[in-house]
């Protein structure tokens, strides 16, 4: 062969040596970056979504008041004599219990003498049917037309029963004032402030005490108007569940005020919690002027979806794809209920979505699944 020949033949195998080397060196280039790429993807959590049936709950904070408060006075005069123990500033005292005891010897002996009235105009009356009978036959001959009134007695046996009535009329009155001596509870009672003292000469214009009743206790609860629509139709009835001191005591709402507030714009429920002093029960006792957590139990709604709040921005939500890519998606904000967001469309069954977008994230950016969630993401399915 001749020299030229070989010469041509060594330039052709380093050439076709130098293209495959450019080949192989662009290839594991490209191979590298794609590597890189992949290394540099955010890192992602997702869960599988799915809807569900969820109650609404709507929560607010107010005072607890007490549902009736009462200045009590006597309605007769007398001496302070006695007080119950826990006739004092705090002291609670159940219906019906004797709160003072004022003086009633006189109206004891008022008493003696109405009845001794009674028994007196009941003999008159007594004694004037007696003579009306004799009247009666001493004048049966007599012919009707000359008969008159007087002659039969009847205006003295008026004159009787009206006696009686009379009478009968002074001794219940005698009655109720010696039972007025005797001043009960008018409900289950916190006294507030007592304003006598033992042996006090009182009248029926004397403030006895500031009382609280006990058996029900009010929350007036202030709710939004955009929070109505989430409560059922019918208010009177709807569980209210409150929470303090660690505890919970459930109640009810009774009725809605019925007025707008003008300043707050505001409308209030009335929630009512029977025996918050604990009287008659075994339970956690509420004071008057807490300020209380209250939880009511709204409407039902079907094919919701819960999102955790940090997944949703302007009612947007970073979807990922099967090529995992994000992609945005624009859904429907029903209502922010705590940390969650309640989602009624635009998401589908089974779609993954994720629950910590990156910093910057944008529509097709490669990510990396973190495999933790997308192991759950996958059973959940």
């Amino acid at each position: 062969m001749k020299a030229w020949q070989k010469a041509g033949l060594a330039l052709g195998t380093l050439s076709l040596g130098v293209l495959v080397f450019g080949i192989i060196q662009a290839t594991g280039q490209e191979k590298v970056q794609q590597d890189a790429s992949r290394a540099v993807a955010p890192l992602v959590q997702v869960t599988s979504l799915a809807p569900q049936r969820y109650q609404f709950q709507l929560t607010a904070w107010a005072e607890v008041i007490p549902q009736e408060q009462t200045r009590l006075t006597p309605e007769v005069a007398g001496r302070v004599v006695a007080m119950h123990p826990e006739f004092i500033d705090g002291g609670l005292i159940q219906k019906g219990q004797v709160m003072v005891q004022l003086d009633d010897a006189d109206y004891q002996a008022q008493l003696l003498n109405a009845e001794a009235l009674v028994a007196a105009a009941s003999a008159t009356l007594e004694q004037e049917l007696a003579l009306a009978k004799v009247a009666k036959e001493e004048n049966r001959q007599v012919s009707p037309q000359l008969l008159t009134s007087l002659a039969l007695r009847k205006p003295q046996l008026q004159s009787a029963e009206a006696g009686l009535k009379s009478a009968q009329a002074a001794l219940q009155k005698a009655q109720r004032d010696l039972r007025r001596t005797r001043i009960v509870a008018p409900f289950d009672a916190l006294v507030v402030k007592r304003h006598i003292g033992l042996g006090q000469v009182v009248n029926s214009s004397s403030l006895l005490a500031d009382l609280n009743n006990i058996e029900f206790a009010e929350i007036r609860l202030p709710v939004a108007s955009f929070d109505l629509p989430f409560l059922p139709t019918e208010l009177n009835g709807i569980p209210a569940f409150i929470k303090f001191d660690g505890t919970s005591r459930q109640g009810q709402v009774v009725r809605d005020l019925g007025v707008l507030q003008s300043q707050t714009r505001m409308h209030h429920l009335v929630v009512q919690l029977a025996d918050p002093y604990a009287l008659r029960q075994a339970s956690s006792r509420l004071r008057f002027g807490s300020y209380v957590e209250v939880q009511l139990s709204g409407r039902t709604a079907e094919n919701v979806y819960v999102l955790p709040q940090d997944s949703v921005n302007n009612h947007q939500v970073w979807l990922v794809d099967s090529d995992q890519k994000l992609q945005p998606r624009a859904v429907t904000v029903l209502r922010q209920q705590g940390k969650d967001v309640l989602v009624s469309a635009g998401l589908n069954p089974g779609e993954q979505l994720v629950t910590t977008p990156p910093s910057f994230p944008q529509a097709g950016m490669p990510v990396r699944i973190e495999p933790a969630t997308a192991a759950i993401a996958q059973r959940s399915q």
